[in-house]
C-alpha cells in the first residue's frame, strides 16, 4: 500500500451532520472523492439536494441527502436507517452540526436561556452520543469505525456571552475522550477543532467587531476547505493509531494562547 492509499475511503459509508456551504460541504465532497458513500444531513433540504447532486454528478460520486435536526433523536434514528438502507453499514460519522451561539446584540450573557442551553447540549453533545449509540454494534462488527466531532475554540477559551455554547463544546471534548476509551479498539473517536472560519475565508458580518482573526497566530480567517486535510486524516487509515485526540485547525488561537 502506498502512503496516499492510506487516505482512501473506498467501500466506506459516512454520515455527516451540519452539512452546509462551509466545512461540512467541503468534507462531504472530499470523502466522496476518496471513495466513500456519503449521507449528508442538515435542516435545509434544498441546500442538501444541491450538494448531493454535485457529488453524484462527479465520477463515482455516491451521496444521499436526508433533512435532519441533529438535536432530535427521532431525526437521527431516521438518518441512520436511511444511510444503512442506501449504502449498508456505517463506518464514519462526522459530527459537524452546532447550535447555541448567542451574541452581544442578542442580549448579552443572560441571553443564554434555558432553551438555548437545551439546544446547545442536544446538538453539540447529545447528537454525538446518540449517533455513537446507534452505530456502535455495526462498527464493532466490521472493526473500522471512526467518529469525528467538530470542536470549537469556544470549548477551550471563553467567548462570552456564548457561555452555553462554550460549555457544551467543552463537554464534547470529554465525551470524545470517554467514547474513545469505551469503544476501543473497534472504533476510534477524535475531535477536529476549527476556529474563525468561513466558506470563503472572509469575515462574516456577524463576526465583525469580535476581533476573532486577531486572536490567532496566523491573523486571518480560515477558509472552510483548510479543514479538509485534517478531516480526511481522522476518517482514514492514515490515523489508525489515533484516538481520543483533538486536531487543531484554528490558526494557532488555542495552541499559542498566552
Amino acid at each position: 500500500m502506498s502512503v496516499l492509499d492510506r487516505f482512501r475511503l473506498d467501500g466506506k459509508t459516512a454520515i455527516l451532520t451540519g452539512v452546509g456551504p462551509g466545512v461540512g460541504e467541503h468534507v462531504a465532497k472530499a470523502y466522496a472523492e476518496l471513495g466513500a458513500s456519503v449521507v449528508i444531513s442538515a435542516r435545509s433540504q434544498d441546500r442538501l439536494d444541491r450538494i448531493a447532486a454535485e457529488i453524484n454528478a462527479a465520477d463515482g460520486g455516491r451521496a444521499l441527502a436526508v433533512a435532519t435536526d441533529a438535536g432530535k433523536r427521532e431525526d437521527l434514528v431516521n438518518l441512520v436507517a436511511k444511510a444503512r438502507e442506501a449504502f449498508g453499514p456505517i463506518h464514519i460519522i462526522f459530527n459537524n452540526a452546532a447550535a447555541g451561539v448567542v451574541y452581544a446584540q442578542d442580549g448579552g450573557l443572560w441571553a443564554n436561556t434555558d432553551e438555548v442551553w437545551k439546544t446547545a447540549i442536544d446538538v453539540n453533545v447529545m447528537a454525538t452520543w446518540r449517533l455513537a449509540e446507534m452505530t456502535a454494534s455495526e462498527m464493532e462488527a466490521h472493526g473500522k469505525g471512526t467518529i469525528i466531532s467538530v470542536q470549537s475554540c469556544g470549548g477551550f477559551t471563553p467567548i462570552p456571552p456564548a457561555v452555553a455554547y462554550g460549555v457544551s463544546k467543552a463537554a464534547l471534548s470529554f465525551l470524545t475522550r470517554s467514547l474513545a476509551k469505551a469503544l476501543a479498539p473497534h472504533t476510534r473517536v477524535n475531535a477536529l477543532c476549527v476556529g474563525s472560519m468561513s466558506p470563503d475565508g472572509q469575515e462574516a458580518e456577524i463576526h465583525k467587531g469580535l476581533g476573532l482573526a486577531e486572536r490567532n497566530a496566523i491573523k486571518r480567517f480560515g477558509a472552510a476547505d483548510e479543514a479538509v486535510g485534517a478531516a480526511i486524516l481522522l476518517a482514514s487509515d492514515a490515523s489508525s493509531y489515533t484516538t481520543g485526540s483533538t486536531v487543531f485547525v484554528e490558526g494557532g488561537r488555542v495552541g499559542t494562547i498566552s
